[in-house]
């Protein structure tokens, strides 16, 4: 359910993924609970920065995130927008 005054932008975790399996198990599972979401996770970059499109920017859309890693073995946070004041 979205959130009123929520955002539908682009929202940034960090993963400890290591290699290309661990990116199709997460990807996997948040796609399973966000399925009109567009996921997508940069293992270049070294903290495995995962970005979501289409879910509402928000603590409590972001705590189902990082549920859903630590659900499949995995650690992630988000990293929150700065304030724009």
């Amino acid at each position: 359910m979205a959130h009123k005054n929520a955002k539908l932008i682009i929202m940034l975790f960090t993963t400890n993924a290591q290699n290309e399996a661990d990116k199709a198990l997460i990807l996997d599972r948040v796609n399973k609970i966000f399925p009109n979401a567009e996921w997508d996770l940069d293992l270049e970059n070294e903290d495995r920065v995962m970005q979501v499109h289409g879910i509402p920017e928000d603590a409590a859309h972001a705590a189902q995130v990082i549920k859903s890693l630590k659900e499949t073995g995995f650690d992630g946070s988000w990293i929150q927008p700065k304030s724009e004041y």
